[in-house]
């Protein structure tokens, strides 16, 4: 069985053809151009000679809610060939993580302590911008402002996606698909997978400006509230996030996608609000949803799935940004032994997502069980019957 390379293979421009011609054929098309996609993107073009496109509906303009990450990202990055280009971006140094979880008292963990130095503060727009360049300098095809108006199977066994980008359509012929959109696992969806939802959790992000004299602690915080719990954090220009977390109906009921029940939820975040207490919030919410979810089933023929789209997770495991990582090269290297081998990698990977989720599951369950200030509470009484039975979400339309 032929496998990925296990050291960098030389960068030739892609076989696709340019960015801005209206039709391209590529070996991989990725759907999605956050980290599982980019990662996805490098893996190939640094260990292999397969060509991919990566399609992506934003410009990177948007703002995307920061966090913190561990030391131990180094060893995925250097990976992927953009550990220097990481450090060149001046994220913020981590020192460590506080919280207020099952009492009124902050206790402090310091990444010192961890053997393997500091974290970072990312700034995640600075972040997959990054990713994102890289792709494109390692021979990838980058497609942004793209968004995916139809997906086909061809006669050949591969596919045709038809993209709207602000320049007019185009088509991308593809041997192999990489779902990496996200929490709406776009392509998984449609064809034919269904999405299995775990609870209805929320985060309403808000971004305070600091006074330039403000000094605050390179610290994630992360505090639990009667509705919620609350995550801040500090970015590069004396700006710092902090996000309410809490259930869609919850935040509905509360109005906390509004800055004046935004407001009136940090109230109760003793902590929280005293490390914004000199910052003036921006007038603009970004309300984002945060479940935990699986796709069932995570890969099919000629497609597979990553990251968000494939497992979602609650952002209090800290498992988003290192699993999309991590999945997204993992799913670099199956498309690759699909298009090169035997595909026997694929049902190893279906079976450990599975695997891998239930322990999330579970790991889940026991971080909520430690806060039981408040059992009365819909939030808290529901995070108590974590258990139940979840609910399926059909499939988009499937394809022929």
């Amino acid at each position: 069985m032929t496998t990925i390379r296990s050291t960098p293979a030389p960068s030739p421009p892609s076989s696709a053809a340019s960015r801005d011609a209206r039709e391209a054929s590529v070996d991989v098309a990725i759907l999605g151009g956050g980290p599982a996609g980019t990662a996805a993107a490098l893996t190939l073009r640094r260990y292999s000679e397969l060509s991919v496109a990566v399609i992506e509906g934003s410009r990177y303009e948007r703002p995307r809610v920061g966090e913190t990450v561990s030391p131990g990202i180094r060893s995925m990055l250097a990976f992927l060939g953009v550990w220097d280009d990481f450090l060149a971006e001046g994220h913020l140094t981590a020192f460590g993580t506080s919280a207020a979880w099952g009492g009124p008292h902050l206790l402090t963990r310091e990444f010192l302590f961890t053997g393997r130095g500091d974290g970072w503060l990312l700034d995640r727009g600075r972040f997959d911008r990054m990713l994102a360049r890289k792709v494109e300098e390692s021979g990838g095809l980058l497609l942004t402002g793209a968004r995916l108006s139809s997906c086909a199977r061809s006669p050949d066994g591969g596919f045709r996606l038809e993209v709207v980008r602000p320049g007019g359509a185009a088509a991308i012929r593809a041997r192999h698909l990489i779902d990496a959109s996200g929490r709406k696992a776009a392509l998984g969806r449609r064809l034919g997978a269904r999405q299995r939802v775990h609870d209805a959790l929320v985060g309403v992000a808000g971004y305070y400006e600091l006074p330039g004299d403000r000094a605050c602690p390179q610290h994630t915080l992360v505090e639990a509230v009667p509705d919620g719990w609350w995550y801040s954090a500090p970015l590069p220009g004396g700006r710092m996030v902090a996000v309410f977390m809490s259930d869609a109906d919850i935040v509905r009921r509360r109005r906390a996608g509004e800055p004046s029940g935004f407001e009136d939820a940090l109230a109760g975040a003793a902590h929280t609000r005293e490390r914004l207490a000199a910052g003036r919030l921006r007038p603009t919410l970004h309300v984002r949803c945060a479940r935990s979810q699986r796709l069932d089933p995570v890969a099919g023929p000629g497609w597979i799935a990553a990251g968000d789209a494939a497992s979602a997770f609650d952002p209090l495991s800290s498992m988003g940004l290192g699993f999309a990582l991590a999945s997204g090269s993992n799913a670099a290297r199956v498309a690759h032994d699909v298009l090169t081998s035997d595909g026997s990698l694929l049902p190893s990977y279906g079976d450990s997502a599975r695997r891998h989720f239930e322990q999330y599951l579970d790991l889940r369950r026991r971080f909520y069980a430690l806060e039981r200030r408040w059992p009365g509470h819909a939030f808290w009484a529901r995070r108590q019957q974590i258990s139940a039975a979840t609910r399926p979400i059909e499939p988009a339309a499937t394809i022929a």
